[in-house]
């Protein structure tokens, strides 16, 4: 009987997760990926998360990064949100008089979101769980004169008694940039995001897996599918798995990186407050039925979060839409009719690749309070499910956050 030892198991897959495990196999970790079929939302934006975390991982010249506009297409106003383009004149246009009022807010998430993710970064991403990681973050936020109670607030409040067309163009737009409604939203999460909205490049998605990939096997990472997992169980301070063949391995820590997927051996599912997730469909092809005068990337504005992404693969365009959690195919092709008549045409759902926990709970995980570690040496890392408004951002968040934990050698910087 052969049983394999590492330090770290990640069992799911999800960006957090891949970039989680190359991390940490870079600072001489030994680590087991158990991957499962992944689909990476084409809507990508640059972050410096991701940019720094490329840096860490000593790859910042393998992924291309490019300009790429997108609009946002609100019931009384139609704006193109473009980094190497002034957004003032856009503002002016669409909103006469309270150009001004919607621009300084915008200015101000703008420099408090840069502040912030650059000192989340510095300080090893977020705060420790407990009593004492809170403490240590109030001190650094108030050393660094960052008004944590501020970052708190609903964003909702932020907006109210903006004039009609103005608040109805930012709702639209945080929350397609989130994939989350409104209520759920905080002033730092829309200080992020409109920090990273702002940055001159965009990830490719598939580059920065297949990136992910090849630095994870240079670092010597071992990769298995989960199916190949049969049991799984805690015991004497060790995770330990039975593979087929009558294989073993036994873990230190285990990092869930996809909390929708069926864990070998009737595992539980951790019962914390999470975000559900989002819903994805596909239309294609849409040669030719595409204005040339629409960005590649749109916010569609209306009662739910949407996006849609223009993707072309073997010579064929495809449109693909990312919804807020819930939404079916009728409500998104009734949001979309009105700017993209071609979607009148039956929308294909994507494979569910992660179904809800049994049980749901309606609150929201605070940013600076996610439950990344589940005790018992257990982790989590699913994006989707703990900071998804953050997108591709929040997933090198998290993985940024948890290498500290389980690779302390791990150089902030990235030397």
């Amino acid at each position: 009987m052969h049983t394999a030892h590492f330090d770290i198991v990640f069992l799911g897959d999800s960006l957090a997760a891949r970039m989680g495990a190359a991390l940490t196999a870079k600072h001489g970790r030994r680590v087991l990926l158990l991957t499962t079929p992944f689909h990476i939302d084409p809507w990508q934006h640059a972050s410096l998360f991701v940019d720094s975390l490329i840096n860490a991982l000593g790859s910042r010249d393998l992924v291309p990064a490019a300009r790429r506009p997108f609009q946002v297409l609100s019931g009384r106003a139609r704006i193109a949100v473009d980094p190497a383009l002034p957004l003032a004149d856009e503002l002016a246009r669409e909103f006469g008089g309270a150009a001004a009022t919607v621009g300084t807010l915008l200015d101000e998430f703008e420099l408090t979101g840069t502040f912030l993710a650059e000192m989340l970064w510095r300080h090893g991403g977020l705060p420790a769980a407990g009593l004492r990681g809170a403490l240590a973050w109030r001190w650094l936020c108030l050393r660094h004169q960052l008004p944590l109670a501020t970052l708190a607030r609903p964003l909702a409040g932020r907006l109210q008694g903006l004039p009609g067309a103005a608040g109805e163009w930012l709702t639209d737009l945080f929350q397609g940039l989130s994939l989350q409604p409104l209520a759920d939203l905080t002033v730092a999460d829309a200080a992020l995001l409109w920090a990273d909205a702002l940055r001159p490049g965009a990830m490719n998605g598939e580059e920065l897996l297949r990136l992910l990939h090849k630095r994870f096997e240079q670092f010597h990472g071992t990769e298995l599918r989960i199916d190949e997992v049969e049991s799984l169980r805690y015991t004497h301070g060790h995770w330990s798995a039975t593979l087929p063949g009558g294989r073993h391995f036994q873990a230190e820590q285990l990092v869930l990186g996809d909390l929708g997927q069926a864990l070998p051996g009737g595992f539980p599912l951790p019962q914390h407050a999470l975000f559900p997730p989002p819903g994805q469909f596909r239309v294609a092809p849409i040669d030719g039925q595409f204005s040339s005068l629409l960005a590649n990337r749109v916010i569609v504005g209306g009662a739910r979060p949407l996006r849609l992404s223009i993707v072309t693969a073997d010579g064929r365009t495809a449109g693909e839409i990312s919804c807020g959690s819930g939404t079916d195919e009728m409500e998104a092709r009734r949001q979309l009719e009105p700017v993209f008549p071609f979607f009148r045409q039956p929308l294909e759902a994507e494979p569910a690749s992660r179904r809800p926990p049994a049980a749901q709970s309606k609150l929201r995980p605070s940013l600076f309070r996610l439950p990344l570690h589940l005790g018992n040496h257990l982790w989590c890392v699913d994006e989707t499910r703990l900071a998804p408004q953050l997108g591709s951002g929040g997933a090198a968040l998290l993985a940024w956050s948890l290498a500290r934990h389980l690779a302390p050698t791990l150089d902030r910087h990235g030397d």
